[in-house]
Order: C-alpha cells, then structure tokens, then sequence
C-alpha cells in the first residue's frame, strides 16, 4: 500500500480553515463548542502548540519509570470485593485471589473488608515477594496494616520490601483524620523496612464516585496531598522521604480524552507543588474504572464504558490500572471479572499503548484541555487552601457537601434529558436486569433513579391509556411511547374516534396521556369516565410529558427522586 504522502497532497492550516468554513456555511467553528460539567469550554478547533522539553516533560507528563513502564507497561491490578463479590468468609475470598492470580494479573486492590479481617487465611498460599498488593481500608488501614504485616513477617519478609500499599486517605468519605497522626508516627519511627512504600494515598476516586467533576476531584487530590506533606513538615520528618510514600487514586470516565487529560493535569499540578519544596519525587497514579457511570440496566453497555475509560488511562501514562466487571454492581460474575482483566492485557499486550510514553503529547486538543483542566484544579485548590486546608474541610464535611452539590447537578441535568446514557434514557433495553447490591448505594450514579423506576413498573405495571387525536402529530406520539419505555412502561395508544365510555371502563387506565387532542373534544360519557383520574391529576398531554419525563416516570411507580435531586443518591 502507498504511503499517505504519496496519495495525498500535504494540507497547511489555511485549507483546513477555509473547509470548515464551507461546512459551516459561514456560521463560526466556535458555534460548536460545549463545556464540560467544570464549565470548561471543549473547543472543535484548536491552535497547533508545541510541547514542553527536558525536564519539564519529565515531571509533568510521564509515568513515574518510564524504562519499566515501556518495558513491561503499567501494573493490572484486580479489584477483589471481599463483600460483594460472593466472596465474604475468607476462604472464599482466598479461593478468588488465587483464580485472579492464576489469570495474569499483576497486583491485588482489596476494599471491602471487615473491622476484624482475617488476613492470614484470606491470603493463604499467596506468595507476596511475586506480586503487589494494595488495601482499601477506610478508617480501618492502620488495623488491617498491622494484621497483613504479621503475615508478611510469616513469610519471611518485611512491609518495605514488598510492593504493598496501604493507602490511608485520612480525608476520604471512609476516613478518619486520626489516621493521618497514625502514618506519619509509622513513618517517623519505624525502620524503613516495615513502612510500606504506598503508605498514603489521595483517593480522589472515592469522591468521584460520591459526585465530584474532575476539577473538583483533582483538587481534593492535591488539598489531600499538601495537608499531608504539610503536618509531615511540622512532625520533623524528611519530606522527600514523605513525598515518596505517596500516590493518588484518579476516576477513568467514559470519555476517553477526559481520562486522558486528567491524568496529565494531575501530573502538571503534582510538579507545582512539589517543585517550590526542591522535591522532584513522581506520583504514582492509580487509576481505576468509574462506578458511578455503571448501570444495572444493558449491563453490556458497561463494557464498553471501561474499554473506553480504560484507554484514556493507557494513553494518558497511569501507572496501575483497575477495572470492575461489567456485571459488578449486581455482584461479580467469574467471566465478568476475567473480561475487565483480558481488557486491559489486549490493551497492554496486544496494542502495544505502553510502549509509547505521553502519545497524545503535542496534539492540540489534549494540551488545551490538559492546560484548562490544570489550571482550573489549581484555583480550585488554592480556595481549599485559603479556607484552612483539607484538614478544615473534611472537618466541616465541605468534600462531602462539594460532591453532594455536584451530585445534584448531574442529575438535574439527566432529569432534563441533557445527559444521555446508552440503555438507561437513550435507547432503553426491555430485558429484566438484576438490582444494585446494597452497598453502592452510596454511589451517585444517575442510572439508580431509572433502575428503580423500572423496578417498579416491572412490580406493579401502571395501566396507561395514550389517546390521540386524528391530526395528532406522529413525532409526539413516537417520543411519548419512548419516553415510556426507558421506565419499561407500554401505553394502550387509542383514537379518540374509537373511545366510548365503555372502552375508558375496559381499559381501567391508571394515567391517560392525550396527544393531538383536548379533553373537551370527547364525548360527554367519556370525559365522566375520566373525570375521577382528572380529579386525581392522573390526566395530562404529550408536551407535560416531554419536559419533564423523569418525574413522570417516577410519579407512575411511586419513586421519590428527592434524595436524587439533593445529591444524596
């Protein structure tokens, strides 16, 4: 095959300019520009711009081993739920370790344990020295540090000189301020040997998942981080050692470009923090599979949301990667599992993505939104900053009332149909689908609202009558029954030509829906049939359907959208 070159003919800036004038017809290229949820604009043309050299690229834009990351590409770690994941006494969860390990993973992530977790027989006939392994533990990391430290000492071995993380978040939505003192005394005292490397962590993530934007997230990220460095600075200890013994832990959404260009934003904010302290020590980024995006509805749609997100943290240089069956929230199934993980191995194996360092480095699009992205994270964090640090606002829940805000917000505009989700509000698949376990439900995730919606028409299916009119607009009557079905609800569709008092009697409609028609267009008899559902409010038209669907839909099965609209769902 010939090359390009050879083909076609080289096209400067202004031939492109003057093409995307003629699509337009004249109409400016910024009439296509969007904002994200962070009110930063998303532009369809941008300037050319050069990249960054030397060291800067280094700091701001590379994984932390460049040489081991193109050599053997960044770590696979498996998310192993040790409450949800059918998995909860510890023989069970060690019998999943052992299948997850067996299939090429190269690290373990557990959350989900108990106050009492039962390490020793959980990882039973795990040889640690041969893989990594990182604990979620919430306001039990200290407790559960010490419990895996005495079976790392069983193996002959020391916390340090393994690839273990402890990942205490001291102001994550399950941490505790008491853990920060905790670390930092660990750090302080203990020989560097027993002191994992991983000892901290900013799980960002955590709150992605509770509604944090990706500004937002970011900035709770380097709050969590500096207030760490900071308290680490008045105990006395060596910041560079400190500085090394922290990670971050980034939500991958849907929209590839995003994933990409927060993983880059971090990594640009991380050197301005660092770089004033004369440290020049890389973050480890760990970045894992949004939940908050999942459905239990089309449940294979959800595979396609983690290739993607899973492709904006290949290409945007993450150091380790998670992902979650796309049957998670119903509760893993083994095939489900062994998908997420060949996922990431094609990508990783098959396409070659680690063997490019920073690949979108220099392309337009991805410096802006990098750029934006960065520098809207550092005013966001500054503020925290100004007003006490991430100590002060963990104390006044201010993280907690952030993301429950951004929560609302995103709602409001899935309520509004502005957010459109594949099986959910847009092209709704009618098989029956397994409900959410009881513990995401602390997960902000749109779809729940639908879920539950649906639920409830499948439990108690609403009787609905949609008359219309003979010069009904068939448009109106097309997007009324698709309204309809994203809440699994099939209307009776009737001419009013064709109604007579005895059909509304038959019909024992619970909600009528008029198109193309008005109530005093029929007969006598049939508007005293209807006259109770009137009086109940049970009676309205295609428009009222239209612009306010959701409510609808809810209204028709009993589902409160209250703690939705707050951000508490």
């Amino acid at each position: 095959m010939s090359p390009t070159q050879s083909t076609f003919a080289p096209a400067d800036r202004q031939q492109w300019l003057a093409l995307i004038d003629k699509l337009l017809k004249g109409a400016p290229a910024d009439s296509l520009t969007r904002h994200d949820e962070d009110g930063l604009a998303i532009h369809a043309l941008y300037d050319t711009v050069t990249g960054d050299s030397g060291a800067a690229v280094t700091v701001t834009r590379l994984p932390c081993d460049p040489a081991r990351h193109i050599a053997d590409g960044w770590d696979i770690c498996q998310p192993i739920d040790a409450a949800n994941d059918r998995a909860s006494d510890p023989a069970g969860i060690n019998r999943l370790i052992m299948d997850e390990l067996a299939d090429g993973v190269g690290s373990l992530w557990l959350y989900g344990l108990g106050d009492d977790a039962a390490m020793a027989p959980m990882l039973d006939g795990v040889m640690l020295s041969a893989i990594g392994l990182c604990l979620d533990s919430g306001a039990s990391a200290m407790t559960h540090l010490t419990a895996l430290d005495r079976v790392v000492r069983q193996q002959g071995h020391r916390l340090g000189e393994l690839a273990v993380d402890a990942n205490i978040d001291p102001f994550g939505p399950a941490g505790d301020p008491q853990l920060l003192a905790a670390g930092l005394s660990l750090l302080g005292t203990a020989d560097r040997d027993d002191v994992p490397r991983g000892l901290f962590a900013a799980g960002g993530w955590h709150w992605h998942n509770r509604g944090m934007t990706a500004v937002e997230e970011l900035a709770y990220i380097l709050a969590c981080l500096t207030d760490i460095l900071r308290h680490g600075h008045k105990a006395g200890l060596d910041l560079a050692l400190l500085a090394s013994r922290l990670s971050a832990q980034v939500a991958l959404p849907a929209d590839l470009f995003a994933g990409i260009a927060k993983i880059r934003a971090l990594r640009h904010c991380w050197a301005a923090v660092t770089a004033p302290l004369g440290l020049a020590v890389a973050l480890p980024i760990h970045a894992l599979v949004s939940r908050r995006m999942f459905s239990c509805l089309d449940i294979e749609v959800n595979m396609l949301r983690t290739t993607t997100a899973l492709l904006g943290g290949a290409i945007g240089g993450a150091d380790r990667m998670s992902a979650f069956a796309h049957d998670h929230l119903g509760g893993s199934s083994a095939d489900g599992r062994r998908l997420a993980r060949m996922q990431q191995l094609l990508l990783r194996e098959e396409s070659g993505l680690a063997h490019s360092l920073d690949p979108s480095g220099g392309a337009a699009f991805i410096e802006a939104r990098t750029a934006d992205l960065a520098t809207a994270a550092w005013t966001a964090f500054q503020q925290i900053e100004a007003e006490g640090g991430a100590m002060s606002w963990h104390q006044q829940d201010r993280f907690m009332a952030t993301a429950r805000a951004a929560a609302a917000d995103r709602f409001q505009r899935f309520e509004s149909g502005e957010l459109a989700l594949v099986g959910v509000n847009l092209q709704p698949d009618q098989r029956q689908f397994p409900p959410a376990q009881p513990g995401w439900q602390h997960l902000a995730r749109p779809a729940a609202a639908v879920e539950l919606i649906r639920q409830g028409a499948v439990d108690t299916p609403p009787r609905l009558l949609l008359l219309h009119g003979a010069d009904a607009d068939s448009a109106d009557i097309d997007r009324v029954t698709k309204i309809l079905a994203v809440g699994h609800m099939v209307p009776v569709v009737m001419p009013i030509a064709d109604v007579d008092a005895a059909a509304i009697t038959a019909a024992r409609p619970d909600y009528v829906i008029l198109a193309g028609c008005e109530l005093d267009q029929m007969a006598a008899a049939v508007r005293t049939a209807l006259d109770p559902l009137v009086a109940n409010a049970k009676l309205t038209d295609a428009a009222a359907v239209t612009k306010a669907p959701l409510a609808l839909l809810a209204g028709l099965v009993g589902v409160d959208l209250a703690p939705f609209r707050k951000g508490d769902a």
